[in-house]
């Protein structure tokens, strides 16, 4: 671009700027054209395509890790919340031998009852 825009400002005659424009037009285009021209037409075609399936393997691993991650992560959950709920019923348990232990200590009442006169 520089180097274009230097051969324009220098140009001989002031009639010679549109064709020194387009020439310079025509130029960047092609520069620009050429990777895309070269990609599409295979050039580097092959290499693309072992990126890409190397890119889908890998994809494809991780995926799987990912999954066995959370499989191993629910199990690990459901574990635990198994033992929250051991703990749980073990408390009540607990509470509940504690509550009959307080009804056992309660002294035991007699009633005596005697002949009744009734007059």
């Amino acid at each position: 671009m520089i180097c274009a825009q230097t051969i324009v400002h220098f140009r001989p005659r002031e009639t010679y700027e549109k064709y020194l424009k387009l020439l310079v037009s025509v130029m960047i285009l092609i520069q620009l054209f050429l990777p895309i021209g070269s990609f599409l037409l295979g050039g580097n075609m092959e290499q693309t395509l072992e990126g890409l399936e190397m890119f889908r393997t890998q994809l494809e691993q991780e995926m799987e890790t990912a999954a066995r991650e959370a499989e191993e992560t629910n199990k690990l959950l459901e574990q635990m919340t198994l033992e929250e709920v051991r703990k749980r019923m073990e408390e009540q348990n607990s509470q509940a031998e504690e509550a009959l232990e307080e009804v056992e200590e309660v002294p035991e009442v007699t009633v005596i009852v005697g002949p009744i006169e009734i007059q």
